[in-house]
C-alpha cells in the first residue's frame, strides 16, 4: 500500500511540475571564429592586411553597419584618387532633382535621356558622359563649380571645400561612407540608383568571389605610368546590411585584396549579428529569471504567517500585504519593508552581497498553478475535472486499504481501473494544450517563400498559388493573344530571379521576409518600343500608298500600328538583358490552415509582372 501511495504522490508531483518545465533551448550560434573572437575591427583588418603583405598606408578603408551604427575606418580623412566611384554622388545630384520634380527620366542630360545616362555612368561607367555632367550640366563650363555642387552629397560644405576635392577627382573613405549612408537611408530620394548599382560588374571587384549576399557597388579603376588605383564602394545586404569603401594605391594583388576584404567584412558583419542575437537572448533570459524570482517572492509573501510577538521587530510591523524588499544601501543595512504593493513590473532590487541566502522556495499555490497552466493553454474546467478524478482515485485507494482484505477486493483489477483513471486525468489536463500546440505556428516561413519562387521558375502557377493567402491568382498564367505579347511574357520569365536575404522575422502568426528580385522592365521596353514603332511607321509613309496607311478618319490604321509594334518588340527583344532591373520587397506571411502563406502586395505584383498587371482577358503586354 505504501508503494501505491508513493506512486500516487509521484504522479501528483509530475502533474504539478510538467507545466513548469522550460522549453528546449535553441542551438546557440557558433561564435568561435578565430578571425573575430575577442578582437576589435582594427585588429581584424590589421591581421588581414598583414596576411596579404599590404602596407596600411597604401589603402583607405571604411565600414558602417546600417542596423547597429558600428563604424570603422583606416586612414579615414586622407584624400585619394576616387576614380569612377564619384559617379555615385554625381548621379545623386540628378536623382535628387528628379525626386523633387525638377526633371524626369526623359530630361536631356549631356545629349541623352537621363534614364539612359544613369545606366551608362553606373553600369557601363561611361567617363565622357560623367565628365560632361560635372563640367557642363552642373558647373556651366567650370569643373570646380560642378564639384562644389556634388560636395554636400559627400558631407561637405560647398562653400568650404578642400582644394583636392574641388580641383580634381579626390575624396576620402569618410566622405564615401557618408555618401553611401545618404543613399541607403533615402531610397525614395534617389530612385533606382541602388538597383542600378546591383547590375554593375556582377562578377568583378567586391563581387568577384562574394556571391552569398546581394551587393550594390560602384568600382573605380585608374592605371598610370607609375600607379594602379583600384577602388570599390558599395552596400552589402548581409543580415545587418553594411556599407563598404576600399581605396588602393599600387597594392600587390589588389584584385584579390579587394574581393577578400569584402568577404571578410561580410563575415565580420554576420559574426557581429550572431553576437548581438546571443546578447539579446541572454538579456531576455535574465529578465525572465527576475520575473520568476519576483513571482516567487510574491507567492512566499502570500503564504508567510504573521510574525509572533517574540520574533516581531520593535518598530511597527508591516501590514498583511507588505513584501520585504532588501535595499542594497552603501552601508549594507536593510531598509524597512514598504507598506505598498510591489511595482507593476514585478522586479525587485537585488539583495546586497552580504545578505543571507533566500529561503527555499515553497511549492506553488493552487491559484498560482492554475494561472501558470492557463497561460499554456490549459482551461480551468479541465483542471477541475482532473482534480475531481484524482480526488475520487485517492478516495478509492483509501477504501481499498481499509476494506480490501475484509471484502476480498481484487487488487489487480482495482489497480487497472486506477491506472485508467490516472491516464484520463492527465489526458483531461493536457489535451487542450496539445490541441492549441497543434494550431500554433511552426516551420520556417522562408521555405514557403522559396517554394513559391521555385514554383514560379518552373511555371507551375497552380502550385505557386497554393502558397498565397487571400487570392487565387495573380494573372501570371494567362497567355497574351499576340505573338509580341507572348515574347514579352517569355522574356519576363527568363529574366526574373529572386533571392531571399536577411533573417525572417516572426511575430506570432505573422512573419516578414525581405526578397531581392531581378526582373524584366516592361515599362522601359514599352517606351522604347513605342518610339521604335513610330520610326517604322515613318518608313512606311515613304513606301506605301496613303490609302494603306490611314483610315476614313485620317488616323493610322490599327493593323498598321500593331504590325509596327510587333516588329519593334521583336527587334528590341534581341537584347533582353538591356531591360533588366532589380528591386526589393518585404513579403508578409500569415499562418493560416496549419501553414505559412504569403500575403501578396502591390510591390510583389509589380516585380513579377514588370510593372504591367495582366488580366484574365489577356490584355496586351
Amino acid at each position: 500500500m505504501r508503494q501505491i501511495r508513493k506512486l500516487l504522490c509521484i504522479l501528483l508531483v509530475l502533474c504539478a511540475l510538467l507545466p513548469a518545465l522550460p522549453a528546449a533551448r535553441a542551438e546557440e550560434p557558433d561564435l568561435e571564429d578565430e578571425r573575430f573572437a575577442g578582437k576589435t575591427w582594427d585588429e581584424v583588418v590589421e591581421e588581414f592586411l598583414q596576411s596579404w603583405g599590404t602596407d596600411p598606408k597604401d589603402v583607405g578603408l571604411g565600414y558602417y553597419n546600417t542596423v547597429t551604427g558600428e563604424e570603422h575606418y583606416l586612414n579615414p580623412d586622407e584624400y585619394r584618387i576616387t576614380a569612377s566611384m564619384y559617379k555615385v554622388p554625381l548621379n545623386m545630384v540628378f536623382l535628387d532633382r528628379l525626386s523633387k520634380g525638377e526633371m524626369d527620366w526623359d530630361t536631356n542630360v549631356s545629349g541623352y535621356r537621363y534614364e539612359d545616362v544613369l545606366e551608362q555612368t553606373i553600369v557601363h561607367s561611361n567617363n565622357d558622359i560623367a565628365r560632361n555632367m560635372v563640367k557642363w550640366e552642373l558647373g556651366n563650363g567650370n569643373w570646380q563649380a560642378g564639384r562644389r555642387i556634388i560636395a554636400p552629397y559627400c558631407g561637405l560644405d560647398p562653400e568650404n571645400v578642400d582644394w583636392k576635392f574641388q580641383e580634381n577627382n579626390y575624396s576620402t573613405p569618410r566622405q564615401m561612407i557618408y555618401c553611401l549612408r545618404l543613399l541607403y537611408e533615402n531610397p525614395d530620394r534617389f530612385p533606382r540608383l541602388v538597383e542600378t548599382m546591383q547590375r554593375a560588374e556582377p562578377t568583378e571587384y567586391f563581387k568577384r568571389r562574394e556571391h552569398r549576399f546581394n551587393i550594390a557597388h560602384k568600382y573605380g579603376f585608374l592605371s598610370t605610368d607609375y600607379h594602379l588605383y583600384m577602388n570599390d564602394c558599395g552596400i552589402a545586404f548581409t543580415d545587418d546590411p553594411i556599407l563598404l569603401v576600399l581605396f588602393t594605391d599600387n597594392v600587390t594583388k589588389a584584385y584579390d585584396v579587394m574581393t577578400e576584404f569584402c568577404t571578410l567584412m561580410c563575415d565580420y558583419a554576420q559574426y557581429r549579428h550572431a553576437l548581438r542575437l546571443k546578447a539579446e537572448a541572454e538579456e531576455a533570459e535574465r529578465q525572465e529569471r527576475e520575473r520568476q524570482e519576483a513571482e516567487r517572492q510574491a507567492a512566499e509573501a502570500e503564504q508567510s504567517p504573521t510574525p509572533s510577538p517574540e520574533s516581531a521587530p520593535t518598530e511597527e510591523p508591516p501590514t498583511e500585504s507588505a513584501v520585504a524588499v532588501p535595499d542594497p544601501s552603501p552601508e549594507g543595512t536593510e531598509a524597512p519593508a514598504p507598506t505598498q504593493e510591489p511595482p507593476a513590473s514585478g522586479i525587485s532590487p537585488a539583495p546586497p552581497a552580504d545578505s543571507p541566502s533566500p529561503p527555499t522556495p515553497t511549492p506553488p499555490t493552487p491559484q498560482k498553478l492554475a494561472e501558470r497552466v492557463q497561460k499554456q493553454g490549459l482551461t480551468t474546467t479541465a483542471l477541475i475535472a482532473a482534480g475531481c478524478t484524482l480526488l475520487a482515485l485517492l478516495t478509492a485507494l483509501i477504501l481499498l486499504a481499509a476494506l480490501g482484505r475484509k471484502y476480498r477486493v481484487r487488487r489487480a483489477g482495482f489497480l487497472l481501473v486506477a491506472l485508467l483513471l490516472s491516464l484520463a486525468a492527465l489526458g483531461r489536463i493536457f489535451w487542450p494544450a496539445v490541441q492549441e500546440l497543434r494550431s500554433k505556428p511552426s516551420g520556417d516561413p522562408r521555405e514557403t517563400v522559396q517554394r513559391f519562387f521555385d514554383a514560379l521558375a518552373a511555371e507551375d502557377y497552380e502550385q505557386a498559388y497554393v502558397y498565397l493567402d487571400g487570392v487565387e491568382t495573380l494573372g501570371l498564367e494567362y497567355i497574351p493573344r499576340r505573338d509580341s505579347g507572348r515574347e514579352i511574357r517569355a522574356a519576363m520569365h527568363s529574366q526574373f530571379a529572386a533571392e531571399l536575404y536577411g533573417e525572417c522575422t516572426v511575430d506570432g502568426e505573422r512573419a516578414y521576409q525581405q526578397v531581392n528580385c531581378r526582373y524584366f522592365d516592361v515599362g522601359k521596353l514599352n517606351r522604347e518600343a513605342k518610339t521604335q514603332a513610330m520610326l517604322i511607321i515613318s518608313r512606311y509613309v515613304s513606301t506605301h500608298p496613303l490609302g494603306d496607311l490611314y483610315n476614313e478618319n485620317g488616323n493610322y490604321r490599327p493593323e498598321l500600328l500593331l504590325d509596327a509594334w510587333d516588329e519593334a518588340v521583336e527587334t528590341l527583344l534581341l537584347t533582353p538583358e538591356n531591360y533588366r532591373s532589380s528591386g526589393g520587397v518585404q513579403l508578409e506571411l500569415r499562418w493560416h490552415d496549419g501553414a505559412w502563406r504569403i500575403v501578396p502586395n502591390e510591390k510583389l505584383l509589380q516585380l513579377l509582372t514588370g510593372g504591367v498587371k495582366l488580366t484574365e482577358k489577356g490584355g496586351e503586354a
